[in-house]
């Protein structure tokens, strides 16, 4: 399917044809009212152009027209979008909320915790009942919190805004409450008839004035549905980062306090569930009970689309400029210096 983000240049497609009708009416009017029989003279009539003038000029007329179409249809913003349908999580924003603090790149999951995160998103999406047309956000936060984007079904923008979050871009710290705090008010500003709160950490909360189980208790009265993700495990782990604020490469082992109690107090405070993931392999199966978020209510006949909007208007621009000089090489070579 093709859609057009400025449809209103499409109307510039019509130049060339209106040109065209317009030259031949105005030739016309010209050779009624300007009939000068010359021949009667007696003098030698005037020889018509060569044909391959006559051929070279119409084709690079041709080739201007072409090229104007080609830049209109560019400057409409085209693109192309796959489509198929389905069984839609109608009316479903799901907020994933990221921990993006230093801890958050310890290596006990491959190849560290918030790369496991990630992949857990990303396979989250790219399963076919998985996100099936529920908005996607992603909330990050370190010591402080910020929206990475807000809930969308463009999926190609949330993998885009994910891939940007990495260890210690909020700060050195894990204000767990803020964070649910904020993916919250995502959830209440979007308006969604059902929402849901995915939160992936290691579970350290020590900075933030928003204490996490008050914040769950929230999520909680609000009617979304919580499930929090514990990632990682206790003990000696190597790590390795580069510090987004001064560029220092951070390398080491970090004393993992990985709190599965503060975690599962979360999870009750909001009335939802908590699950562990000590390894990669784990992460399959809670993906199943991701995709097993509440979809639309049975007999509800909503669709939903899938696939990326792919801009194809560069290539069009790259066309329009090659027939132009198309048109222009082709005037030059058939009558030189009169191009």
């Amino acid at each position: 399917m093709i859609s057009f983000e400025n449809p209103a240049a499409l109307a510039l497609c019509l130049v060339p044809p209106v040109a065209a009708i317009s030259g031949w009416l105005r030739r016309r009017s010209c050779r009624r009212l300007l009939s000068l029989p010359l021949d009667t003279w007696g003098g030698s009539k005037i020889e018509d152009a060569p044909a391959t003038w006559r051929i070279a000029s119409m084709s690079a007329m041709a080739m201007l027209a072409l090229a104007w179409t080609a830049l209109s249809l560019a400057a409409a913003g085209p693109a192309t979008e796959a489509s198929s349908s389905s069984s839609a999580k109608a009316g479903l924003d799901i907020v994933f909320t990221i921990d993006a603090s230093p801890s958050m790149a310890a290596k006990d999951l491959e190849p560290t915790r918030l790369d496991a995160a990630k992949e857990l998103v990303r396979s989250f999406i790219g399963a076919p009942d998985g996100a099936a047309g529920a908005a996607v956000g992603l909330v990050a936060f370190g010591a402080d919190a910020a929206l990475a984007c807000p809930p969308t079904t463009d999926y190609v923008v949330v993998l885009e805004r994910l891939d940007a979050i990495r260890p210690g871009i909020l700060g050195d710290g894990t204000a767990l409450g803020l964070g649910l705090a904020s993916a919250l008010r995502q959830l209440a500003a979007s308006g969604a008839a059902r929402g849901a709160l995915v939160l992936l950490s290691d579970g350290e909360d020590n900075v933030g004035l928003v204490h996490p189980v008050d914040a769950a208790a929230a999520a909680g009265r609000s009617g979304a549905r919580l499930i929090v993700v514990g990632l990682g495990s206790r003990g000696d782990i190597p790590i390795d980062y580069v510090d987004p604020v001064t560029g220092q490469r951070m390398s080491g082992t970090y004393r993992s306090g990985f709190d599965e109690a503060t975690m599962e107090s979360i999870a009750r405070a909001g009335g939802g569930e908590y699950r562990s993931v000590a390894d990669s392999g784990a992460l399959a199966s809670l993906l199943a009970d991701l995709g097993a978020i509440e979809t639309a209510p049975a007999g509800t006949a909503a669709l939903y689309a899938t696939g990326a909007r792919q801009p194809v208007g560069r290539p069009l621009f790259v066309l329009a400029m090659v027939l132009a000089a198309a048109a222009w090489s082709v005037r030059r070579l058939a009558f030189g210096g009169l191009a």
